[in-house]
């Protein structure tokens, strides 16, 4: 294949790949919390449970968003019992964020999705024979970084 028709396959396994993940993502997160909650409230939820003792900032940067609008979001899931607030002993105006059950079983049927998408890409692989394949993903994380 010459190399100006497989750079536009590749072009186009990215774009459906980036599009079919969005809507996927959307309709697990709906299945998952019987549409009780929206991607970006889904991935707050991720970002709390990955996150060392995660406050309202750590959200808003991961999430690029602006405090208030983190809050916000923060908010709903605490009124819709995702999400607790836990004041700091030291200083009762600051808190961290933690998971509810019903916020840790979101996270893990969430979790699960990503788990089998890997286990897709992967799937017959062996990665330490196809080195190229993480060279390549290296680059592509690295040039959506330059984006920040």
């Amino acid at each position: 294949m010459q190399e100006n028709a497989t750079r536009n396959l590749i072009n186009q396994f990215l774009k459906d790949i980036f599009y079919r993940v969005l809507d996927i993502q959307a309709k697990q997160v709906s299945i998952a919390t019987e549409k009780r909650l929206s991607r970006t409230e889904m991935h707050a939820i991720e970002i709390i449970k990955d996150t060392p003792a995660p406050i309202l900032t750590s959200v808003a940067d991961q999430l690029r968003v602006s405090k208030a609008t983190a809050s916000v979001c923060i908010d709903r899931l605490v009124r819709k019992k995702f999400v607790s607030r836990n004041n700091f002993e030291q200083d009762k105006r600051k808190y961290t964020l933690a998971l509810t059950d019903i916020g840790e079983q979101c996270y893990q049927q969430h979790n699960a999705f990503h788990e089998r998408m890997v286990d897709a890409l992967l799937n017959g692989f062996k990665l330490d024979e196809y080195p190229e394949l993480m060279h390549g993903l290296e680059n592509l994380a690295a040039f959506f970084h330059k984006y920040d």
